[in-house]
């Protein structure tokens, strides 16, 4: 992806414009405190959210008119699908290590347990009535584009013969159709009215503790068996916060400001 998306997930619009300030960086919420000796403490967020600052220079007027849009909320209070073109993996930072917290579920036959340094791992499956679901804090799923394929790999699938799997959902949660490869990774083509795409491995029969290790989800650049798994940007739903229009007709000076939101 070479472009920002945003909006509704299932009505997602590319601007190819090119921002002129394009800041992701994420809000850490470290604090320090000093002690009268001299030490110091400190905080920080458990799960820090991140912030999207965006400015475009003479934007286009329709790509103006949908940003405009989306900040008063023309479309519901909902929270938006941001994709960015910076982000490698979009699973969280969590899943695409195989650790603690928790967004990766074990169906079916099998044990799924943490170990104290964080790692999962499962053992005792079935082969064919065992599976990993990769969950998103969300949605059902990560959202989609018309016609941009969908890439899954993940370390059980390049080492112990896992089965990818790609589920397609539309926007209103209906189960569409799904895909799956005996291959290391899988790439497909969301197919007509999908919104969401929910990544899942049926695992095979398994008698040992195995890790459960990296995952890669990325949209348009192709994924290969060899490449290293990057650590997770997530695929954060975010609302605005901030918003400036500057006219300057034909064109618009437009500037946004987005925060990760989270709901149960």
């Amino acid at each position: 992806m070479r472009s920002l998306w945003i909006g509704p997930p299932g009505a997602l619009r590319e601007i190819p414009d090119t921002a002129t300030e394009f800041d992701r960086s994420v809000s850490l919420g470290v604090q320090e405190f000093a002690s009268l000796a001299g030490g110091v403490t400190t905080t920080r967020l458990a799960t820090p959210p991140r912030r999207l600052a965006l400015s475009w220079t003479a934007l286009l007027p329709d790509h103006a008119q949908w940003l405009d849009a989306l900040a008063r909320r023309a479309y519901g209070p909902g929270p938006l699908a941001v994709l960015d073109p910076a982000a490698d993996n979009l699973f969280e930072a969590s899943q695409s290590l195989g650790r603690a917290p928790r967004r990766i579920s074990l169906a079916g036959w099998g044990t799924l347990a943490e170990r104290a340094d964080g790692t999962l791992t499962v053992t005792a499956t079935q082969g064919d009535s065992s599976a990993l679901y990769y969950t998103s804090p969300y949605w059902s799923g990560w959202p989609v584009l018309p016609g941009v394929p969908v890439s899954f790999t993940t370390y059980l699938t390049r080492t112990v013969g896992a089965v990818c799997v790609l589920e397609w959902w539309n926007a209103d949660g209906t189960f569409l159709d799904s895909v799956t490869s005996a291959t290391p990774t899988l790439t497909a083509v969301p197919p007509v009215g999908a919104a969401f795409v929910a990544p899942k491995v049926w695992l095979p029969t398994l008698t040992t503790i195995v890790p459960v290790g990296g995952a890669l989800l990325r949209l348009g650049e192709p994924v290969t068996a060899d490449e290293p798994i990057p650590v997770g940007d997530g695929c954060p739903a975010m609302t605005v916060t901030a918003y400036a229009d500057r006219p300057r007709l034909p064109h618009r000076d437009l500037s946004l400001t987005l925060v990760e939101v989270r709901r149960a």
